[in-house]
């Protein structure tokens, strides 16, 4: 290429396409061939079920197929596919498939629902196991990564580089080659969100660069310059701005003896550089062409060190870690920071990268334990200059002046380039001064704190995934049992420090385990006659290392019930002001994880905080600690419980916990956020209360959350939390609470279908309400007395329970209760075949929710209309109403009430011959009453749905649905219906 053509080059902006080969033909996405994601190996050809390198595609009858529906559900699955085995919440996905500029649909939740089942529906078609999972507002897609092109991308990159590090260049080539070759345009074509083009850019800069880097470099190895250059002539103009292309532009004109055109475009692209502001890379590409234009002039022999420890025999995974570290060695120079968690591996990934670059580096590698965090005071820089030196082969003069001696390593590294590993760093300030003295050599720091104050590239180490911490244990542990296994890999929470103590104590970890709790264990392990190595005093040093404000939080919040939480809750842990400076400190300290404005503990320093905490603090300020964290959550509850649920009431108030400030809500959807974000910790808070003996929080926790989890579906949480609050109110002495929580069991006991312990649960409330003469209480248990008849098929018994819970209604003045009782006579008057009266009972009950602005109650009662509507063939009726409570009980997020509608819609539509859209319908419900885990809702959809089937003469998936009704009715103890549905299937 001439100047000309090289100054063209920079001009150009990047191009529209992803990286064509000169000689490779456009490749159709529905063709086979290497473009349409095929590897060869040496088991033969192992072709991409899932494309991302490209518009999103998947392999249907044998071809990779990008066409196989519009771009929005292609996004979602793109957006998946990047992480597969991630749980990614609809909010997230939300932001991948749409961003924050472009418009979104009115309903997203139940538009990604409708992508998500025809995404379900073709992964049955593919070649590979694969299963697309929803629940509780999360989506995750589950396959093999090895299906997926991008991952076959990562492995032949880094398999390429590794041929090319042992000198086998052919292999080098052929390898990076077939990786390049996966591309079908732009990564995430079908995605254009923030979090997508960040995706993308990351990908182009540490891993499609790279491996273009390799695959120029072996050609070059190869003596196949002239083909290297042509490729480079495509890669410039759409990587315009990658100074390793540019240095390897020069690398390939030299190999081809083109010194003088060489020389031309440095100049040229030394000029753009600098005139985008980019002194460092101008020089640093002038020095480079220098070097080649040398040709590398003879000089004495160096001592050449090997300090590097020795290389981790059973290292595993890291794939992205080790590529952005492969990244790093391009451009030859500079610091990368390795920072991450006490115990994750730092070290180790660190040492195992050096010996596999160990050929990029022929002056060296230097190794210096900076002692950051460790029973030893750090080193200072003036120690590590000396050691350094030594480690060069040259005697520090002990007689100089630190600035002498730091001039002399600057002097010798002048002229070798080694790689240096500067390990354990306790701050930025133990290493800044050594920058400068490096600025030739590629060093890498670990550190548990985060180093922001560095110019560096930083790069954090999180834990291992399940799957590569059980190959690790693997390798320790040898053929031990699988239970074994998988419990140790819970525990450990992805931390190989931790998995190899329990590797190297298993007799103890086997003779201790059961006797000790899990975790506590774990941290022990270690302590013996030849020292302590144990994973407790490890996070300890992290934690001494600490000043005293950020010690403080970190004790109180080994009191927190969950390894997650916001800042408020910390406030109320610490008992002391504004948290964040602590809170800042321990996440740069990497003993806490931030998202946004989440905090997160990995759960063996949790447990670690707990026992420091034990150990440090009086047992008077742990029990205050645990009561205003405890005063958080109650207070922050009832505000937002008040909030969404108006009218309903949580009990009687405790006296307001001292320095605790509960949170507040603006409005219905910042108070439902609160409820979705805390909801684990609403849990983890009941049951730590009852097992800590706070039994006055245990039972009231309990009544302010529970309304939620009913109506958002979340059932089997609820009925945990209602029998905490039976059991604690019971320990607390608080009959009347005890009755009320027994009340509330009994609904969750009837919503999951539990028949017979719902019953038991409301006889026992229905003895103290009428021993007392509790009026409200009376009403509400035969209103679920009356409900659970009707669910049993007894309408006239559900008809006389009901009509008593109305008299106790209008007694007592119960507005809420009249409408709801209103409603429920109404299904039962129903299934009576009462339709006059039903309907008469369901109208009065809309003009009171109207009159209560209880928007779910008005849906619920519009459904029962509807039911009415149909049962009396008046269909355009029965729909119209059925649509307006489907709008109602959506528009008031009360899935509970969505599923019920959803079934009486397709029951209008199988009424009037609609077969399709009753199908569409009765699936809809089945889905979301799976996801809510409302077992009777459930059990009548599939019964619907093989009505319906079995209409359109699919008789074999008719027995199907049918069967899964009977089970699910089986389940429940629903006998009668049970056998009502198995009737419907004919003996063989």
């Amino acid at each position: 290429m001439r100047l000309t053509t090289a100054r063209m080059a920079l001009r150009n902006g990047f191009a529209t396409h992803y990286t064509r080969f000169p000689n490779q033909r456009t490749i159709d996405p529905r063709a086979g061939g290497a473009g349409s994601g095929e590897i060869q190996g040496g088991g033969g050809v192992v072709e991409a079920a899932f494309g991302v390198l490209g518009s999103t595609a998947l392999r249907l009858d044998g071809e990779l197929d990008a066409r196989w529906a519009p771009a929005k559900p292609r996004a979602m699955l793109a957006a998946l596919l990047v992480a597969p085995g991630g749980a990614l919440a609809a909010a997230a996905l939300a932001r991948w498939v749409w961003g924050d500029e472009q418009r979104r649909p009115s309903n997203t939740a139940a538009t990604l629902d409708v992508y998500a089942t025809r995404i379900r529906r073709l992964l049955k078609q593919l070649p590979v196991p694969a299963s697309l999972r929803g629940d509780r507002g999360t989506y995750r897609l589950d396959t093999d990564r090895s299906a997926i092109d991008y991952f076959q991308f990562r492995e032949l990159a880094t398999t390429a580089r590794e041929h090319a590090v042992r000198g086998d260049h052919a292999g080098a080539a052929r390898l990076s080659d077939r990786a390049l070759r996966l591309s079908r345009g732009k990564p995430l074509e079908d995605l254009r969100s923030p979090d997508a083009m960040a995706w993308r850019a990351r990908f182009e800069r540490e891993e499609l660069i790279p491996a273009h880097s390799t695959h120029l470099r072996a050609l070059v190895d190869l003596g196949r310059g002239d083909e290297a250059l042509a490729l480079l002539d495509v890669l410039l103009p759409e990587h315009r701005d990658s100074l390793a292309l540019h240095t390897l532009r020069l690398v390939v004109l030299h190999a081809l003896r083109r010194v003088e055109e060489a020389g031309e475009y440095c100049l040229a692209v030394r000029g753009s550089l600098r005139a985008d502001g980019d002194d460092q890379a101008a020089e640093h590409l002038l020095r480079h062409h220098e070097s080649l234009v040398a040709g590398g002039p003879s000089a004495p022999p160096h001592h050449k060190p090997r300090q590097l420890p020795r290389d981790v025999t059973d290292f595993v995974g890291r794939t992205t870690e080790l590529a952005a570290l492969d990244a790093a060695v391009q451009a030859g120079r500079g610091v990368v920071v390795l920072e991450g968690m006490p115990g994750v591996g730092k070290t180790a990934l660190a040492v195992h990268w050096g010996h596999r670059v160990r050929a990029h580096f022929p002056d060296g590698g230097l190794f210096v334990d900076l002692a950051g965090h460790s029973g030893q005071p750090p080193a200072s820089p003036a120690a590590v200059v000396d050691e350094l030196l030594a480690g060069l082969g040259e005697k520090p003069d002990s007689s100089a002046t630190p600035p002498v001696r730091a001039a002399a390593l600057r002097r010798v590294l002048a002229s070798r380039h080694p790689l240096v590993v500067l390990d354990n760093a306790r701050d930025a300030e133990q290493v800044r001064p050594l920058v400068p003295l490096l600025a030739e050599c590629l060093v890498v720091v670990t550190s548990r704190t985060a180093l922001t104050a560095l110019d560096a590239r930083r790069v954090q180490v999180g834990p291992l995934s399940p799957a590569e911490s059980t190959t690790l244990l693997g390798t320790r542990l040898g053929r031990d049992d699988a239970g074994l296994r998988a419990e140790v890999v819970r525990l450990c929470g992805g931390l190989p420090l931790v998995i190899a103590v329990v590797g190297g104590h298993v007799a103890e970890y086997r003779l201790r385990r059961g006797s000790v709790p899990p975790r506590r264990l774990l941290l022990e392990l270690g302590i013996d006659a030849d020292g302590d190595t144990s994973p407790q005093t490890l996070f300890t040093w992290s934690y001494r290392a600490l000043p005293p404000p950020a010690r403080d939080l970190f004790r109180a919040l080994g009191a927190h019930p969950g390894s997650e939480f916001s800042a408020s809750a910390a406030r109320a842990c610490w008992g002391g002001g504004d948290p964040s400076g602590a809170l800042s400190t321990l996440v740069e300290a990497n003993l806490l994880e931030c998202n946004g404005d989440r905090f997160r503990f990995h759960d063996l320093i949790r447990e670690c905080a707990h026992r420091i905490a034990h150990s440090d603090d009086p047992p008077a300020h742990r029990r205050a600690v645990e009561r205003r964290i405890l005063a958080y959550y109650l207070g922050s509850a009832i505000a937002a419980h008040d909030i969404l649920y108006p009218g309903h009431s949580t009990g009687p108030p405790l006296p307001p916990e001292p320095l605790v400030l509960p949170s507040r809500f603006a409005d219905a959807e910042s108070a439902r956020e609160w409820f979705a974000a805390e909801q684990v910790n609403l849990m983890a808070a009941m049951v730590f209360a009852a097992h800590a003996g706070h039994h006055g929080y245990a039972w009231r926790l309990p009544h302010a959350a529970s309304r939620y989890l009913q109506r958002n579906g979340h059932h089997e949480e609820c009925g945990l939390a209602r029998e905490i609050a039976v059991e604690s109110a019971r320990r607390d002495g608080n009959a009347e609470a005890e009755a009320s929580s027994l009340a509330d069991l009994g609904l969750a006991y009837l919503t999951l279908g539990r028949f017979a312990d719902a019953e038991r649960a409301l006889l026992r409330a229905r003895e103290f309400a009428d021993a007392t003469g509790n009026v409200r209480g009376q009403g509400v248990i035969r209103f679920h007395l009356g409900r659970l008849a009707l669910h049993l098929g007894d309408a006239a018994r559900a008809i006389g329970l009901l009509n008593e819970s109305l008299g106790f209604a209008e007694r007592g003045h119960d507005g809420q209760g009249k409408r709801w009782t209103l409603h429920a006579l109404g299904d039962a008057l129903l299934a009576a075949g009462r339709h006059g009266h039903a309907l008469t009972a369901l109208r009065e009950a809309e003009r009171l929710a109207v009159a209560g602005g209880d928007e779910s109650a008005r849906a619920s009662v519009l459904a029962g209309i509807c039911a009415v509507w149909r049962a009396r063939g008046r269909f355009p009726e029965a729909a119209a109403y059925g649509e307006a409570a489907l709008r109602t009980a959506e528009e008031a997020r009360d899935s509970v009430i969505v599923v019920a509608t959803l079934v009486a819609l397709t029951e209008v539509e199988h009424a009037r011959g609609a077969p399709a859209a009753a199908e569409t319908l009765a699936r809809r419900a089945i889905n979301l009453a799976d996801r809510v885990h409302d077992l009777p809702t459930h059990a009548r959809a599939l019964d619907l749905l093989g009505d319906v089937l079995v209409g359109q003469g699919r008789t074999p998936q008719a027995h199907t649905a049918w069967r899964d009704s009977a089970a699910l009715y089986d389940l429940m103890g629903n006998a009668a219906h049970h056998q009502a549905v198995l009737a419907k299937i004919p003996r063989p």
